[in-house]
């Protein structure tokens, strides 16, 4: 009897975790219903949290880059009004404004306004160095 307790809840703890895995996006934002996961409507700092350091922890077993991981948003970014929940409306308006910043930083890249595009202060063309 106890043993199949401890097979059951193995199993309940092990299928739990392949689903909450399943519901987080390898790319893209993730959706409001896998940041609430009790379903109240709402994400708590908890939800929040949890559901980022998963996020984490999937990138690394994939053994994906993670260098922009300190530009990760906090909970207090997403929650502009401060009221210490996000609400669906929040997330949606901070997940496109993520999106459309890093738009516009790929058309300034591809436009020469990027890092590395385009010459120095004073440097004109045929103009510099002969190292």
């Amino acid at each position: 009897m106890k043993t199949s307790k401890i097979i059951l809840s193995g199993l309940l703890v092990f299928g739990a975790t392949f689903m909450f895995a399943e519901t987080l996006p390898s790319f893209g934002p993730v959706a409001f219903s896998a940041y609430d996961t009790n379903k109240d409507g709402q994400i708590s700092p908890a939800e929040f949290n949890a559901v980022k350091e998963k996020r984490m922890t999937q990138k690394a077993e994939q053994g994906r880059l993670m260098m922009n991981a300190k530009n990760s948003p906090s909970f207090s970014d997403v929650d502009t009004n401060g009221d210490g929940i996000i609400s669906q409306n929040e997330l949606q308006i901070h997940q496109q404004a993520r999106f459309q910043n890093r738009v516009n930083q790929k058309n300034n890249m591809m436009n020469g306004q990027g890092m590395g595009k385009g010459m120095g202060q004073g440097m004109a063309p045929g103009k510099g160095r002969n190292w």
